[in-house]
C-alpha cells in the first residue's frame, strides 16, 4: 500500500524541522507524555501501542525522529555518574545538566541505547537534512565564590579580592561545559571537556561570562560514535532561529549596575539603552557548526518568529520598552532592524522605527521580503512592512483592531491568519480569537473574517508548535480550553478546534474533545446597583475539567486526525471528525 500523507510539525522555515512532544513517520505516532515515552502503531485499522519507556530523574522536553532513532532532549534531575557529579559541582551547589538520550524504536520494546549528560541548560534544537544542532547555555563550573563575612567596606573589599584572585586561578575546566557518555546500561563510555580550544571563540565585545556550546549530531549515526563536535562562543543566549545554512542565537542585553550610577551622574535622561546581541553559525557542513559573527539591535525580541534571514540579510523585529529612561514622556516603540554580515561583525545596514508606539510587539512573520508585525496595549495594529529595499524598509499599512494576534499563519493568495485574544477597547481580553487578513494591498491590510470563543485561550499563544494546517483541506486545527464564560449557559470546552477555510471565509469544521463529561461550571451570581435605581444581575462563572483531557497537539495521517492529550491518541475521521478510537495510555 503506498503510505498515506501526514502532517508534520508546524515549523518556521522550510527544510528545518523543530522539536516537538510529537512525532510521525505516517506509520507510527511517537508521543512524549508526563515523562513517558510512547511508540503507537496507527497503521492498521485500531490505533495499537507498541511500546513505552518511563524516564526516571529526567525531564523530557521534546524530541526529533529519524528512522528507527528518537533523540529525546530535556534535564537531568540527578545524574548517576559519580566523576561527573564531582567534576561538576559541589555539594550544595545546583548545576543544570542537559541530557540527550538515544531510542531504539525498532523493536516493540524501545530500549535506551546513548545517554549524553553535559553542564547547562538546553534552550533549544533544529534539524536539517538528517543533521541537529543542539543549543545549551552553560554557566562557569566549580567556582566557589567568596561572600564577605559580616558587614562594612573592609569584608567588601576582601571578598572582592579573593573572587578576583579565583578567577586568575580558574583554569578552562571551569569555564567550558564537561560531558559524559554512557552505554545503556549506564557504564561510562567518554568523559572530557565539551569542545577542543580551537573551536572556542569570543566575539569582538564582552557578551556575558556564560558560554554559548552548539553540539552537532548526526541522527543517521548512533550518538557520538567518534567524537563529539563542539563550537562554543563566550556568550550568552536565549532565543534561537535557524535558516537552512546559518543558525542565530539571541539575547537581551543588560547593563550593570555601574553604568546605571553612571548614568544618573551625568543626569542622562535617555537612560542605559536595551539591546538584543545575535550570535551568528554557519551550519552549512553537516558535519560541524561554525562561528561567524555577531551583532547588536535595539530593544527586546520576542521570540524566534522576531527573526528571519532572506537573500544574506537578517531581519530583527524589536520592541525597546523604554523602561530605564527618565524623560517623563519615554514610551515604548517597536522597530525592524535588517543586519548584513560585513568584515567579521553583523552590521546595521538599514532599520524603521517609530512602530507601535507605546505598545510592545505581540507576534511577527516574515513573508518573503514583507515583514507583518502586531503590537498590542489597548487595541491591535496589523503593520505591513516592505523589507524590499534592506537598506530603506518601509512600513506601508497598519490595521487598527480590538484585541491581538499572538501567531501569525501565512496562508496561500495573500491571506494570513493570525490567532490571539480579542479585547474589549480598555485592552481587557475577552477570549480566543482567530483573525483572517486579506494583505494583497500591502498598503490597505484588512480583517475579511474572524472566529471567536468567549473565555478561550490556546497553547498556539505562546507554542507555534501547537498549531496543525492541513493546506489539502485547507484546514486549521487549534487546542482550545475555555477557563471562563459570561454565562451559565456560555460554551465551555476543552479540545480541539477544526477550522477551515473556503474562499475568504473561515467555517467550524467540527471539535474534538477527550472529555469523558461535560465539564462543571461553577458560578457566582450578583445583583448591581445602578445610578438610577435599576438593577442588574451579573454572573461570574468558571470551568472545572480534567486538566489531563486538555488537547496539546492534533496530526493528520491520510483520511484520520489523531489529537494528543495526557489522557491518551484519539483517532477521529478527518471529514466529520467524528471519534473512531481511543488508545488510553
Amino acid at each position: 500500500a503506498s503510505k498515506a500523507e501526514f502532517s508534520t510539525t508546524n515549523i518556521q522555515e522550510a527544510g528545518v524541522d523543530e522539536p516537538d512532544i510529537v512525532k510521525t513517520d505516517g506509520r507510527r505516532v511517537v508521543a512524549l507524555v508526563e515523562n513517558e515515552l510512547h511508540v503507537i502503531d496507527v497503521s492498521g485499522q485500531q490505533i495499537r501501542q507498541l511500546g513505552e519507556l518511563q524516564f526516571e530523574k529526567f525531564w523530557a522536553q521534546d524530541m526529533f525522529l529519524s528512522g528507527d532513532r528518537v533523540v529525546i532532549f530535556g534535564q537531568m534531575q540527578d545524574t548517576t555518574t559519580p566523576s561527573l557529579r564531582s567534576k561538576i559541582s559541589h555539594p550544595g551547589w545546583y548545576s543544570p545538566i542537559t541530557t540527550l538520550i538515544s531510542v531504539d524504536i525498532s523493536e516493540p520494546t524501545p530500549r535506551i541505547t546513548r545517554r549524553l549528560h553535559i553542564d547547562g541548560n538546553y534552550l533549544s534544537s533544529r534539524l536539517v537534512d538528517n543533521a541537529a544542532r543542539i543549543v545549551i547555555q552553560s554557566s562557569p563550573i566549580g567556582l566557589e565564590w567568596f561572600y564577605p563575612d559580616g558587614s562594612g567596606l573592609r569584608a567588601e573589599r576582601q571578598a572582592e579580592e579573593k573572587n578576583r584572585q579565583l578567577i586568575k586561578d580558574s583554569t578552562i575546566d571551569n569555564w567550558v561545559p564537561w560531558f559524559a557518555l554512557e552505554n545503556r546500561e549506564g557504564r561510562l563510555l567518554k568523559e572530557g571537556t565539551l569542545t577542543s580550544c580551537q573551536r572556542i571563540y569570543h566575539p569582538s565585545s564582552n557578551s556575558g561570562l556564560q558560554m554559548l556550546n552548539i553540539v552537532t549530531v548526526d541522527l543517521g549515526e548512533e550518538l557520538f560514535e567518534e567524537q563529539i563536535a563542539s563550537t562554543s562562543v563566550l556568550a550568552d543566549g536565549q532565543t534561537v532561529y535557524s535558516s537552512q545554512n546559518n543558525l542565530y542565537v539571541a539575547t537581551t542585553e543588560w547593563f550593570d549596575e555601574r553604568q546605571l550610577e553612571t548614568d544618573r551622574e551625568t543626569s542622562s535622561n535617555q537612560g542605559p539603552a536595551v539591546t538584543t546581541r545575535i550570535h551568528k553559525f554557519d551550519i552549512s557542513d553537516p558535519t560541524s557548526t561554525l562561528y561567524r559573527s555577531s551583532g547588536q539591535v535595539p530593544g527586546t525580541v520576542l521570540n524566534q518568529y522576531s527573526i528571519s534571514e532572506y537573500d544574506d540579510h537578517l531581519r530583527v523585529a524589536t520592541t525597546d520598552h523604554g523602561w530605564w529612561s527618565r524623560s517623563e514622556n519615554s514610551i515604548s516603540e517597536s522597530y525592524v532592524t535588517v543586519l548584513k554580515e560585513v568584515d567579521g561583525g553583523l552590521s546595521e545596514i538599514g532599520q524603521v522605527g517609530n512602530i507601535g508606539r507605546g505598545e510592545r510587539i505581540y507576534a511577527v512573520r516574515f513573508l518573503g521580503d514583507i515583514a507583518t508585525v502586531v503590537t498590542f496595549r489597548q487595541t491591535d495594529p496589523l503593520y505591513t512592512i516592505d523589507l524590499s529595499q534592506p537598506q530603506s524598509p518601509k512600513v506601508l499599512g497598519e490595521l487598527k483592531i480590538l484585541g491581538y494576534s499572538a501567531y501569525l499563519h501565512p496562508v496561500a493568495d495573500n491571506l494570513l491568519l493570525g490567532v490571539g485574544q480579542d479585547a474589549r477597547d480598555t485592552g481587557q481580553t475577552l477570549g480566543t480569537q482567530v483573525s483572517l487578513f486579506d494583505i494583497s494591498d500591502l498598503s490597505k491590510p484588512v480583517r475579511v473574517d474572524q472566529w471567536q470563543l468567549p473565555g478561550g485561550s490556546s497553547e498556539i499563544e505562546f507554542n507555534a508548535r501547537a498549531f496543525l494546517h492541513w493546506p489539502n483541506e485547507n484546514l486549521f486545527v487549534l487546542p482550545v480550553t475555555t477557563h471562563h464564560i459570561a454565562t451559565p449557559d456560555g460554551d465551555a470546552f476543552s479540545g480541539a478546534i477544526a477550522l477551515e477555510l473556503n474562499g475568504r471565509s473561515l467555517q467550524e469544521r467540527g471539535r474534538i474533545t477527550h472529555l469523558k463529561s461535560d465539564p462543571k461550571v461553577r458560578c457566582e451570581r450578583w445583583v448591581e446597583e445602578r445610578e438610577n435605581e435599576t438593577e442588574v444581575e451579573r454572573h461570574h462563572c468558571w470551568v472545572d475539567f480534567d486538566w489531563r483531557a486538555r488537547i496539546q497537539r492534533s496530526l493528520v495521517i491520510g483520511d484520520q486526525i489523531h489529537s494528543l492529550s495526557s489522557l491518551g491518541l484519539l483517532t477521529s475521521d478527518l471529514k466529520t471528525l467524528q471519534p473512531l478510537s481511543f488508545l488510553t495510555f
